[in-house]
């Protein structure tokens, strides 16, 4: 397999392309130029993404697109004859580069039977667990783990070819086995040891159990028969109090009786209320009345009476002189008034002066005629007005006055009849307080006789009650437990039955306690047969260590011969690929951790190069990654080691990233080398 040319938008990277070639490819970038974005991309286009990693470091979250676009990529490969184009690419946010296809080149037709979750497999023959702990190699992370994969693989190098057998899920299954069946104190076998011990703890409670149910239902029966002869004695007493219950209500007057005089009292009750009315009324009109009194003491004509009103009506006013009478004066005057006139000619001074007192006195009479016409005549218009005003205040007095005249009447009528009525209500509460008197002696008033009818009433339907009940209580009165014996007794019976209803019958626990024996015995067989072939894998698994460890040791020696020039002349390695190393003059095996950093390094760098020897498939052929592998390689073993690479370059594509340049200036101008430079 060949990687040709790659474009991706992946963290840093926008767009960016890379352009491969067959052999080594020496790939030049300042840190933080995009590196080890460039391997992860490269691992994601064939293997995909991890979505289920949770964090910020995870490869979904850490290698977001700086720029915001979704995450994307191509890449262009060939494999065999076959040139194709792998596409991966962000259609939903929670499954970034989801969308995979794999077509032909220069096509769109797809790969048949490759899809995203086994393209790399696919691809490049091992799966990504593998492909991780040989060929990929990132930065700072050279040394190797244990692998299920890696290790079946290493397997059908070494035994027999069978790639689905792996020591250590094997041994996994089989102390799974063997835990789910013992374990410290948890395990099936625990688990049925303690049962079969709380089935037998449960037999032997059964029988106490048992024993002390029959103890307590004898002292039941016994207590039993105590409550029955104290029932029959508080039967007896009950209805010997019904008894003295029903002589008092005898003593009390009946319900008919009770309701005559609740009627009579109504009656009373009734007449009162009429009594009442007729005296409210009374009061009513007593204060019409008066209202009318205030009324008439305001009209002038009070206090008179009618008929001295009417006597002021016929009072006539005094009569004027008569016309005659001063007609007569009139003559007289004139005639005196003549006949002085006359004598004036004639100097008779006798007649003179009786003519003069004659005219003097009739024209004095006449005056005094005329004044008193118009005096009597002004104090018959004044009589006259007086009258007509008293007529006008007599139109409103008369009937006032007949208005209080009638209503007197009418109130001393009222006032009668509340006397009546007052008169009845004496009379029939006196028949009534003789007739309750017989029963309660001390009844003077009709709320005696009320509270007296209340009362028995009440008395009487308590009395009732009380009976009835009482006949109830002796048919339905029951045990009397007191003490609480009884309960106490069928409470801890109760108990007892029910913790053996939940132990279980006898039989029951008998036929669990055998079955989990068995059950037991069976167990403790698997067991010692898990343990068994257990101990037999660990020794297969020995023997095969020791076919696995120097066949895989001696090829990472000769290529760390190769790569360093040193005189390490074996590497020893286990399962868990643990390092150690010796050389032929001195044989003390050193463990990797004390080794230099750079002689670790290299190590680790052969065994992973011997791994792909051994397990890489030869038909893909899947290129080697390496991500600033040679960091802490001196400048000799750089050397050694990239002329190691170069050669390995001939069979195998690889791509060796680096921050240095060391590489690039060493493997100037050599056939079979690349260098390209990343800005």
């Amino acid at each position: 397999m060949q990687l040709l040319h790659a474009n991706a938008t992946y963290g840093k990277l926008n767009q960016a392309q890379l352009d491969l070639q067959p052999g080594l490819n020496v790939i030049c970038a300042p840190n933080e130029g995009g590196k080890s974005t460039w391997s992860r991309f490269l691992l994601t286009m064939f293997y995909g993404l991890n979505t289920r990693q949770r964090g910020d470091l995870a490869d979904k979250n850490r290698f977001q697109p700086w720029n915001g676009t979704p995450m994307q990529g191509r890449l262009e490969l060939s494999a065999g004859e076959k040139l194709l184009v792998l596409s991966r690419r962000t259609q939903r946010t929670d499954a970034p580069m989801g969308v995979f296809s794999c077509t032909y080149a220069g096509t769109d037709t797809p790969v048949p039977d490759l899809d995203a979750a086994h393209c790399g497999e696919a691809l490049l023959g091992v799966p990504q667990s593998v492909y991780q702990r040989c060929a990929f190699i990132p930065s700072g992370s050279m040394a190797i783990n244990a692998d299920a994969d890696l290790e079946r693989r290493i397997n059908a190098l070494i035994s027999t070819g069978e790639e689905k057998v792996s020591f250590l899920q094997a041994e996994n299954r089989l102390k799974k086995q063997l835990h789910q069946r013992k374990y410290n104190r948890t395990g099936a076998i625990p688990q049925l040891e303690a049962e079969i011990g709380e089935l037998m703890a449960a037999r032997a409670e059964v029988k106490s159990l048992a024993e002390q149910e029959t103890f307590l239902h004898s002292q039941l029966l016994q207590a039993q028969q105590e409550q029955k002869e104290r029932l029959l004695i508080r039967q007896r007493e009950i209805q010997r109090q019904a008894e003295e219950k029903q002589q008092l209500l005898q003593q009390l007057p009946d319900s008919a009786t009770l309701q005559n005089i609740n009627e009579q009292l109504g009656a009373v009750r009734s007449l009162a209320e009429q009594a009442q009315q007729a005296e409210d009324a009374a009061k009513q009109q007593d204060a019409a009345i008066q209202v009318q009194l205030q009324e008439l003491n305001r009209n002038p004509l009070h206090p008179m009476t009618k008929s001295e009103l009417e006597t002021q009506l016929q009072i006539q006013p005094p009569a004027p002189p008569q016309v005659a009478q001063l007609l007569i004066c009139l003559s007289l005057s004139l005639c005196s008034g003549g006949f002085l006139w006359y004598e004036l000619d004639r100097p008779q001074i006798l007649w003179l002066c009786i003519a003069c007192a004659a005219t003097a006195l009739t024209a004095g009479s006449f005056l005094w005629l005329l004044v008193k016409r118009l005096r009597l005549q002004q104090q018959r218009r004044r009589e006259l007005k007086r009258q007509e005003e008293l007529r006008k205040l007599a139109e409103s007095y008369l009937p006032l006055l007949e208005e209080v005249e009638r209503q007197r009447s009418l109130l001393q009528q009222q006032r009668q009849a509340a006397a009546d009525s007052d008169a009845r209500v004496r009379s029939t509460l006196v028949q009534l307080l003789g007739q309750v008197r017989q029963w309660a002696p001390d009844a003077h008033s009709a709320a005696d006789i009320r509270r007296f009818v209340q009362q028995t009433t009440q008395r009487r339907e308590d009395l009732t009650q009380e009976i009835r009940q009482a006949q109830s209580v002796v048919l339905q009165v029951q045990p009397d437990d007191t003490d609480g014996t009884c309960a106490r007794l069928q409470q801890q019976i109760a108990q007892i039955q029910g913790r053996l209803a939940a132990i279980g019958q006898p039989d029951d626990l008998e036929r669990q306690l055998r079955s989990m024996q068995e059950q037991l015995a069976q167990l403790q067989g698997e067991y010692d047969a898990l343990a068994m072939a257990l101990g037999s894998l660990r020794t297969a698994n020995v023997a095969l260590q020791n076919r696995f460890s120097p066949e895989l040791g001696r090829r990472a020696a000769e290529i760390f011969a190769d790569m360093t020039g040193s005189d390490w002349s074996s590497i020893l390695l286990d399962r868990e690929f643990h390092l150690s190393a010796e050389t032929d003059s001195d044989p003390t095996r050193r463990n990797v951790q004390l080794l230099s950093t750079g002689t670790a390094d290299q190590l680790y760098l052969a065994v992973r190069l011997a791994i792909c020897e051994m397990i890489l498939p030869p038909e893909q052929n899947p290129p080697l990654i390496l991500d600033d592998a040679l960091l802490t390689f001196d400048d000799m073993r750089l050397g050694k080691t990239l002329d190691y690479l170069t050669r390995l370059g001939e069979k195998r594509q690889i791509l060796l990233f680096t921050c240095q340049g060391r590489e690039a200036a060493y493997l100037s101008g050599r056939a079979g080398v690349h260098i390209i430079h990343i800005r």
